[in-house]
């Protein structure tokens, strides 16, 4: 046996899940007196070689070795230099460490389980993919540990492989289930170390021509959507029969090979749209969108959710200007309005739940980034009817398809707020489907049963009525709001608070604050030949009748 299966063996038997000083002195005795960094790597290369393996074992195996790496590394004073072959070698062994801890299938596992090929049914794939997350999860912090300790072996900085680089990137991102903050310190130490090593791309060149043009554009090539050309820009003419293949998509690894076999690809979209700013992206934005609409037109819920929310973001740095010139934003919107059908029962409640939020959110961003004005000069320009839109086959569509889902309901209140926000007192032509719907879930008798729905619907209430204030004085909308308010505090009153005691005070507060907002309002009827009203003489009678209501209209 090899001194440095040896000392795996021996690396092994610690109990401590990371290494530490005292238990790398406790292997100090395994490790020879004096090593070259080529016969590390000479010995680790064929241990490493096990990398992806599904069997748990071996994944204990594979961190035995790169524990057994780290201990050596720890060992400064007993490597000798060679200052010939250092670069090299510190070149391959971080390319083997590397391929050990990135989420990738390989063509051997592709093949286990009598999976013969990359056509191989989804829930191989799932399986696959599950496993490798695992191994990521065990064995993640100390390959990145082992690469930093080995970028510090050379005295001149070593420039690593582009393969080496799209795993560190996996590990930059922080919504992926092994993510901690000293994996994503270091791996970002890294990663800034090798845009700063002489005659190496700048970071703009590694994130464009390395990272957009030869790694992510040939794995999301095959599975493009129809609705732009090759080169990120509209199509204006779209091939029917390619739209009916996209209708009834081949998820295989084939044509999906960033979603069944290259895991790094996702986060690699998000690095890239996090790190590039508006500059980098006013020039190259072509290589951003196929990758983008395609996760955003992914059917896998937690990879379209991913892609809304990058898109979000990437939204944040697209030009104004370059959106509306090219047509984008018409392929934005029909890429991401879908998504606000994915509602019970066809989707389940969880997934719809995962959805909506990012979906709502992407799309207020692109109506931020659209005019308000039209080429006329109106104010019902696209921004405000991408917001009528969003209202009307958004919140109001969603209502009515799953009203009997309270944490839908929940969110599709929490989205009118933000909506009606965004469009100030243009909200007021949908008072009439406004009012019915909060109303409708505000006077609900079991509505107290469900406190955040509750008061997401009174939230959306103060901000009809902070936003559509002009309309609601001496017009029929006045009397419905105050009847909402009404049978919504009466409800709360009698309803058994044993298990929501501590929303019920929160519930009496703002329902408290939207009978003084709607007091305001009706103060400020201005229109000719009307008075304002005065909310607490107007409800005197229904306090006299229901003495509980006098906390909720207070004397002013």
């Amino acid at each position: 046996m090899s001194w440095f299966k040896q000392l795996s063996v021996e690396a092994g038997l610690a109990s401590e899940p990371e290494l530490t000083k005292e238990a790398c002195d406790k292997l100090s005795k395994y490790v020879p007196q004096t090593f070259s960094l080529k016969e590390l790597a000479d010995e680790a290369r064929g241990c490493l070689s096990l990398a992806h393996s599904e069997k748990p074992g071996e994944v204990q195996t594979l961190r035995n070795y790169l524990v057994s790496i780290l201990t050596c590394l720890y060992f400064e004073g007993r490597i000798v230099h060679e200052s010939t072959t250092d670069q090299d070698t510190v070149r391959n062994l971080a390319r083997n460490i590397a391929k050990t801890i990135a989420p990738v299938v390989t063509p051997e596992a592709s093949r286990s389980d009598n999976t013969d090929s990359l056509e191989a049914p989804n829930q191989d794939f799932t399986k696959i993919r599950r496993a490798i997350f695992e191994n990521c999860r065990a064995i993640s912090s100390l390959g990145v540990r082992a690469l930093e300790a080995l970028m510090n072996q050379t005295e001149d900085p070593v420039r690593l492989d582009d393969e080496v680089l799209y795993t560190l990137l996996v590990y930059t991102d922080k919504t992926q289930p092994w993510e901690n903050c000293e994996i994503k310190a270091s791996t970002q130490r890294l990663l800034e170390q090798q845009f700063s090593v002489p005659g190496s791309p700048t970071k703009e060149q590694f994130l464009t021509e390395t990272l957009l043009k030869h790694y992510l554009r040939p794995l999301f090539f095959k599975s493009k959507p129809s609705s732009i050309t090759t080169s990120g820009r509209k199509a204006e003419y779209t091939d029917g029969a390619a739209a009916r293949a996209e209708s009834m998509p081949d998820e295989s690894a084939l044509t999906k090979p960033w979603k069944y076999t290259d895991l790094r690809a996702i986060p690699a979209v998000a690095w890239a749209v996090r790190e590039a700013d508006t500059q980098l992206i006013a020039k190259h934005w072509p290589l951003f969108i196929p990758v983008l609409l395609t996760l955003v037109d992914d059917p896998a819920t937690l990879i379209r959710r991913r892609g809304l929310l990058i898109l979000t973001d990437f939204l944040a740095k697209f030009s104004d200007k370059t959106l509306h010139d090219t047509g984008l934003a018409k392929v934005f919107e029909d890429a991401i309005f879908p998504t606000l059908a994915f509602l019970p029962s066809l989707t389940p409640e969880d997934e719809s739940l995962q959805l909506l939020g990012p979906a709502y959110g992407a799309l207020l961003s692109l109506a931020n980034k659209q005019p308000a004005l039209s080429m006329d000069g109106i104010s019902g320009g696209p921004r405000n009817a991408l917001l009528d839109k969003v209202l009307r086959d958004g919140v109001f569509m969603g209502y009515f398809h799953a009203k009997e889902h309270v944490e839908i309901v929940a969110v599709l209140c929490q989205q009118t707020v933000a909506v009606l926000t965004e469009m100030g007192v243009h909200a007021v032509k949908h008072l009439k489907d406004l009012i019915p719907m909060l109303s409708s879930i505000m006077t609900d008798p079991f509505a107290p049963v469900a406190p955040k729905m509750l008061l997401s619907a009174i939230k959306a209430m103060q901000a009809v009525l902070a936003n559509c204030w002009p309309r609601i004085p001496v017009s029929l909308w006045q009397d419905e709001i105050i009847n909402a308010l009404v049978l919504c505090w009466l409800n709360v009153a009698e309803h058994d608070h044993a298990d929501t005691d501590k929303h019920h005070a929160r519930i009496e507060q703002e329902l408290l604050t939207s009978s003084k907002a709607l007091a305001a309002v009706l103060k400020t009827a201005s229109r000719e030949g009307e008075q304002a009203t005065n909310l607490s003489s107007h409800v005197a009678p229904l306090v006299t009748k229901e003495p509980r209501l006098g906390k909720l209209f207070p004397p002013n």
